[in-house]
C-alpha cells in the first residue's frame, strides 16, 4: 500500500452494469440532438444513465515518481492510448516569465512512465487538459490540446487535433503537420477550451470558458466522437451541457485550484488542489444542472510526495475495465528544480 492506496490489481465491472441504461459506443448517446438545445443555467438533454466510480474506493499506483521527457519542466496533464498501452503527458515550463508561454513537451510513455517517445509543441497553451484518440493497433494517436497561446497565463485560446510524431518540433504558426482546428462552436462557448475523451462511450468533453471576465463562468460540453472529429462542435451536436460548480459552490477555496477533468458515461470527474496543500476528486452528473455536484473527496494519494500537487485526470481501460486516473508532480530528492510525475487511479464503482 502507497499513500493509502491500495495495491490490488481489481477486475472493474462489465460494460452493461457501468452503462445501465446504455446500448453500444455511441449508442449510450442522447436523445434530441438534431435542434439547438436550450441555452445556459441548465443542463442540456440527457445521458443514457450509468454507474459511478466510488472515490473513497480501492485502486493503485501505476507510476511512481516517473522522470518525464524535461525533468526542469511541470506535468500538467496526461491521458491514455488504450489500445496501444501507452500514456502520453504534457508538461509546462514553470513560470510563464520565462519567456516560452504556450510551449509543452509531450511524453509518450509505456504504462509505468518510462520515456518511449516525445514530441515539442510551441504556441499551443499551459496544457492543463488533453485527449487522445487511438487510430488502430500500432499506430500513433491522435492528440487533443488547447492551441493558440494567449496572454491569458500561457493558456490556449483554440482547440487542437493532431497526430503524435515521435521527435517533430510543431509550431503552432507554422504547422510541419497538419492541426486540425477543433474549436466548439456552441453559443455558450467563448475561449478556453479543454478537452477530454471518454474511452468507453467515445465521446469528446470540453470544459471552457462563458466570458473574457477575470470572474467567468466554466461549462462543460459533450460530443459523440464521430462528431468531434468530423468538426462538428455546434449546438445542434451537443450531446449535453452544463454549467461546472465554482470554488465557493464546491466548498474549496481561491487556493484549490483546478487541476484536470475527465469523462466516463454519465459522469465527470475534476481534480482540484494546489501546491502542498489539499487535493480534491469531485463528481458531477453531466444530466444535473447549475453549480450542483454529486460527490467530492479528499484524496491523500501521494501525501508523501515532496511538493506534491495534484496534475491532471484520465480514464484508463484494463482488461476492458475503466479506472479513474489521477496524477501528481514532485520535487525529486536530489534536484528541488527537478520534478517527477506520479499516477494513482480509483477502480471500484458504486451500484
Amino acid at each position: 500500500m502507497i499513500d493509502g492506496i491500495s495495491g490490488r490489481n481489481r477486475r472493474g465491472p462489465n460494460r452493461r452494469q457501468i452503462l445501465r441504461g446504455g446500448a453500444g459506443l455511441a449508442g449510450a448517446a442522447v436523445v434530441g440532438t438534431a435542434a439547438p438545445l436550450v441555452a445556459a443555467g441548465t443542463a442540456s438533454a440527457t445521458v443514457a444513465t450509468s454507474n459511478h466510480f466510488s472515490l473513497s474506493g480501492s485502486g493503485g499506483n501505476p507510476i511512481w515518481r516517473a522522470t518525464l521527457h524535461q525533468p526542469y519542466w511541470a506535468m500538467q496533464s496526461f491521458a491514455y492510448d488504450n489500445v496501444n498501452s501507452r500514456v502520453y503527458f504534457a508538461q509546462h515550463r514553470i513560470g510563464d516569465s520565462a519567456g516560452n508561454n504556450g510551449d509543452l513537451w509531450i511524453s509518450q510513455t509505456d504504462l509505468s512512465g518510462n520515456v518511449l517517445g516525445t514530441m515539442a509543441l510551441h504556441g499551443f497553451g499551459h496544457g492543463s487538459s488533453m485527449g487522445v484518440e487511438p487510430t488502430g493497433s500500432g499506430t500513433t494517436p491522435y492528440l487533443w490540446i488547447e492551441g493558440s497561446d494567449s496572454d491569458d497565463n500561457g493558456a490556449g485560446e483554440k482547440l487542437s487535433r493532431f497526430r503524435f510524431t515521435d521527435g517533430l518540433t510543431l509550431e503552432y504558426t507554422a504547422p510541419s503537420i497538419t492541426i486540425y482546428d477543433r474549436t466548439p462552436t456552441i453559443s455558450s462557448f467563448v475561449k478556453l477550451p479543454r478537452p477530454a475523451i471518454d474511452p468507453y462511450t467515445n465521446r469528446l468533453l470540453i470544459r471552457y470558458a462563458t466570458s473574457d471576465s477575470a470572474s467567468r463562468v466554466w461549462r462543460l460540453a459533450v460530443f459523440d466522437m464521430a462528431d468531434a472529429v468530423a468538426g462538428r462542435l455546434s449546438d445542434g451536436y451537443r450531446l449535453v451541457e452544463r454549467a461546472i460548480p465554482n470554488n465557493d459552490e464546491l466548498g474549496l477555496t481561491t487556493a484549490d485550484q483546478f487541476q484536470g477533468i475527465t469523462l466516463c458515461g454519465q459522469y465527470a470527474y475534476l481534480l482540484y488542489g494546489g501546491p502542498g496543500g489539499p487535493s480534491y476528486l469531485v463528481t458531477l452528473d453531466l444530466n444535473d444542472s447549475g453549480g450542483s455536484y454529486y460527490d467530492k473527496f479528499e484524496t491523500t494519494a501521494g501525501a508523501s510526495l515532496p511538493g506534491r500537487e495534484a496534475q491532471g485526470t484520465a480514464i484508463w481501460l484494463a482488461s476492458g475495465a475503466p479506472r479513474l486516473a489521477f496524477g501528481f508532480s514532485s520535487k525529486t530528492s536530489g534536484d528541488p528544480d527537478t520534478l517527477d510525475a506520479s499516477v494513482f487511479y480509483k477502480s471500484d464503482f458504486v451500484s
